[in-house]
């Protein structure tokens, strides 16, 4: 399960990054811990409630590792709102609605810091662990079911989309990979 990725996040977008990882004292924030996964997450906030969304892995919390999320999933006329973090600084050139502020623990940004947590009890419940070489398929799933509850009125479309698109099946296929 994977975004199509035609429809980029629009009006007021949220963007911050996070870690998934077993915490460590000391290790609170963006940590220098190897053994951490970082990833950055886009959200739309439509009236109060969240739109679409889209995470990334990122290597680390620099301008380069950060770019990508922009340039694939937020429109440039998107209102972007980030924490004051400086990775995020050099995008504003680009994006004319960009601006930072104080997360204040998270207070600022409340729907967004909601999902992060949604994302990692999924991550935690339904699969309780994930190799890091699998991370990214584990963030389009989850983004994928996210964005088509968010999204109900056009699943039909969607999935009528996709079937005509997927290559037909044969009953000897079928049965071969049945479990």
């Amino acid at each position: 399960m994977k975004s199509s990725q035609k429809y980029p996040l629009e009006g007021e977008v949220h963007v911050d990054e996070f870690e998934i990882g077993t915490p460590k004292k000391g290790e609170q924030g963006r940590s220098k811990s190897e053994k951490k996964i970082r990833i950055v997450i886009a959200l739309e906030e439509r009236n109060g409630k969240p739109g679409r969304g889209y995470a990334k892995v990122i290597n680390d919390y620099s301008t380069k590792s950060l770019k990508p999320i922009f340039d694939e999933h937020i429109d440039e006329e998107a209102k972007i709102t980030t924490d004051k973090w400086s990775g995020y600084r050099p995008l504003k050139k680009k994006y004319p609605h960009f601006e930072q502020k104080l997360s204040n623990n998270g207070q600022n940004f409340k729907m967004l810091h909601f999902q992060i947590r949604n994302f990692k009890n999924w991550l935690r419940g339904t699969h309780s662990y994930c190799h890091e070489n699998y991370i990214n398929q584990y963030i389009q799933e989850y983004f994928y079911r996210f964005n088509l509850l968010n999204f109900s009125a056009t699943i039909l479309e969607k999935l009528l989309d996709r079937m005509i698109a997927h290559t037909s099946l044969s009953y000897k296929s079928i049965r071969c990979n049945a479990t």
